[in-house]
Formats: C-alpha cells, sequence, structure tokens
C-alpha cells in the first residue's frame, strides 16, 4: 500500500489526470454533438443505441488512451534512470504491481465517470424509460476487462523500453487495427478488438426508410470465445509484465 501510494504521489505533478480528463472531454464534446436533437425514433431505442456508440468510440479511442497513461506511469521512472534504485528499495513485483493498480485505479474512474455523464445525458437529451441495469452493469465489466488488457500490454511495453514513442505508436495502430475490424466482422481475437467482441448491442439500418434498428445481441459460439479471450488476455499480459520486469535487470 505504501508503494501504491508513492506511485500516486509522484504522478502528482505529472498531469495524469489532467491528460485522461483531456481525452475524456473529447469524448464527452463528440456525444454533445452527435446525440443532439434525437428524433422520436431515436428517443425510442436510446438507452440501446448509447450502448452501440460507446462501444464503437471506446473502441476506436481507448487503445490510445491506454497507451497513453502507461506512459505516463512509466516514463517517469525512465527519465530519472530510477529502475535500479527502486529495486534495491522494494522488490521488482511490488514496484510492478503498484503501477498496474495505480493505473487500474484510474481506469475505474475514467470509466465511472464516462458512464455518469452519458446517462445522465440520456435523461436531459429524454430517452425513453430507464438505462437496462443488467446490461449497462455487464457492459461496464467487459469494456473494463478490455481496457485493463491493453493498459497491461501498455504498461509492459513502456516499462520495459525507455522511448516511450514505441508504446504510445503501438497504441495508435491498435486504435487503427480496432477500426478496420469494426469493417469487416463483429468480434475479433486481438486485444484491440476486445471490446468491438464485447459489444451487447447490435444495429440494423433500413436503407428504405433509414431508421436504425438496435437489438441486444446473442453471442454465438465463437463470439463468446472472443469474450472470454479478453480475461485470457488480462492474466497473459499481467504475467507477463510481472516476469519480464521482475528480471530485467535495469
Amino acid at each position: 500500500m505504501k508503494t501504491l501510494q508513492l506511485e500516486f504521489y509522484k504522478i502528482r505533478r505529472r498531469n495524469v489526470w489532467l491528460s485522461m480528463f483531456a481525452m475524456l472531454g473529447i469524448q464527452l464534446l463528440w456525444g454533445l454533438w452527435a446525440m443532439r436533437n434525437p428524433k422520436d425514433w431515436e428517443l425510442a431505442s436510446g438507452w440501446m443505441s448509447l450502448l452501440y456508440s460507446l462501444s464503437v468510440l471506446d473502441g476506436l479511442m481507448m487503445p490510445t488512451i491506454m497507451s497513453l497513461l502507461a506512459s505516463r506511469l512509466a516514463d517517469i521512472e525512465h527519465k530519472g534512470n530510477t529502475y535500479k534504485q527502486l529495486k534495491t528499495l522494494r522488490p521488482a513485483a511490488c514496484l510492478y504491481q503498484a503501477k498496474a493498480l495505480c493505473g487500474t485505479i484510474i481506469l475505474i474512474v475514467l470509466l465511472a465517470l464516462q458512464a455518469a455523464f452519458f446517462i445522465l445525458y440520456g435523461y436531459c437529451l429524454g430517452y425513453e424509460g430507464n438505462p437496462d441495469l443488467h446490461h449497462y452493469l455487464l457492459s461496464y465489466g467487459l469494456k473494463f476487462a478490455s481496457c485493463l488488457s491493453l493498459f497491461l500490454l501498455q504498461l509492459l511495453l513502456s516499462m520495459l523500453f525507455a522511448n516511450q514513442m514505441i508504446s504510445l505508436v503501438i497504441g495508435l495502430g491498435g486504435s487503427m487495427i480496432a477500426l478496420l475490424v469494426m469493417f469487416v466482422a463483429h468480434y475479433s481475437f486481438l486485444p484491440w478488438g476486445g471490446i468491438l467482441s464485447s459489444t451487447l448491442v447490435g444495429m440494423d439500418w433500413d436503407k428504405t426508410s433509414r431508421i436504425i434498428t438496435y437489438f441486444y445481441r446473442e453471442y454465438s459460439p465463437i463470439e463468446t470465445a472472443a469474450v472470454v479471450c479478453i480475461f485470457v488476455w488480462v492474466v497473459v499480459f499481467y504475467a507477463a509484465g510481472h516476469f519480464l520486469f521482475t528480471r530485467r535487470e535495469a
């Protein structure tokens, strides 16, 4: 716990929270613009369309956001060349776990604020009824697992390589991969496709009426396997980061 407290102490002037809020602000501005002046049929299916839209938005942005978060947590040690010194004061495993937990806490807060804003905005727009608590909680949990797997991957890269451009470029590339996957499939076994695979809402567009119909998806066996793969990636990336960092010399 002391090591975790020190992690938050070290980043107090690193503008980590400001960076996260800035990225969240971009999403909020998109929501204010994209969901303004809804039509009657959009109000009727507003809560389902909100889940679908957030999945698309997060699928595109979260790989980059997670790479930025991991980089801000890890590069402070690279700049001061203090990893070797810290390993003489604390076990390497303790340092890695503290950074992983610090980022996880920030991620939980970030996703909670995002959910709170968009639900409140949905009420302000006048969406009919109330959000389906079961699907919204499940969506939050799956999104958290997907983002956590991306964060652990990026943390692994950021802690092993002093050049943070490696981690950031992979994060940006992950966003592009997620965009490409959206055009060809409803699921992906890649870590960057986890948010797409765990999307609970599907969409059908009627070309004649130009009305979009939203519905809750029923996963096929292969889509269920893709969702399970999200949790496999969490375990793999955490174990790999823990193993590689604790055996790193510098």
